[in-house]
């Protein structure tokens, strides 16, 4: 099995194409009515030929809710962990048996409902700008970009302890939790009865962060938010848009040398 995040690894925003010529770009998101998203045309040939070839190798992971992976014009559905391993797509359907596996986990932890009302008053703290629910799974606190009090992240920090849940500052967004829901939690069950391994990965973020230790090899994005905090493994030598397609391409490779 190989393994990536979608977002700022293999996909990215059209702020972060930098100079690359429109021409060699392929477009896998709109938004309200615009090209928001992109790989390479390169990537896309890569992740296309794996698609194709070895349909059940290539696993895609994100945070995303199911319906946000539904609107990418992916190479392929065959596989994909949405809600940080919370959902698999198969096919672009919600596999039922995972769903429970993951409601059973969930459940040793406080609902996100009671979560929200617990922390209702810090969402509607003025550097924050609201708190979204991920299909019931989880939540993120949405900033402004103005500085985050020190007494607001504390007590964020002991009502997500009292209630198992866990804290990931990334850039604008705060995620919030059960800490029993992860990327790594959802690979394990995926190769769980196999004799599969997870041979590479690649992410950008600290909610990535234990798939990749999960791996044999792995990669993170130059620039990335992992990469200046704390990340002591390999690091792509392009960034941005450019950085999907080598990792797009790193990934053929170690699917490859795994074969017979």
């Amino acid at each position: 099995m190989i393994a990536s995040d979608i977002d700022r690894t293999l996909l990215w925003s059209h702020q972060r194409v930098g100079d690359v010529p429109l021409e060699q770009l392929a477009c896998l998101e709109v938004l309200d009515g615009r090209d928001w998203a992109f790989v390479t045309k390169r990537a896309w040939d890569v992740l296309a030929g794996l698609a194709a070839d070895h349909p059940d190798s290539l696993v895609l992971c994100t945070t995303r809710t199911p319906a946000q992976v539904l609107r990418l014009a992916l190479p392929s559905y065959r596989r994909v962990l949405c809600l940080n391993g919370g959902a698999l797509l198969v096919d672009g359907v919600p596999d039922p048996d995972h769903a429970r596996s993951t409601a059973a986990l969930v459940a040793q932890r406080r609902p996100m409902a009671e979560f929200a009302d617990r922390v209702a008053h810090l969402a509607a703290a003025p550097h924050v700008r609201g708190l979204r629910d991920a299909d019931g799974a989880f939540g993120y606190f949405l900033l402004t970009g103005d500085p985050v009090p020190g007494e607001w992240t504390e007590e964020l920090a002991a009502i997500a302890a009292d209630d198992g849940w866990r804290l990931t500052h990334e850039q604008t967004k705060v995620y919030a939790m059960p800490d029993t829901l992860t990327k790594e939690s959802g690979l394990a069950r995926l190769l769980e009865g196999t004799d599969d391994e997870l041979v590479a990965a690649a992410g950008d973020s600290l909610l990535d962060e234990g798939m990749l230790r999960m791996a044999r090899h792995a990669l993170v994005p130059q620039g990335a938010y992992l990469a200046s905090h704390g990340w002591d493994g390999d690091v792509t030598e392009a960034s941005g848009v450019l950085a999907g397609e080598e990792i797009a391409t790193w990934l053929q490779g170690h699917h490859h040398s795994r074969r017979p």
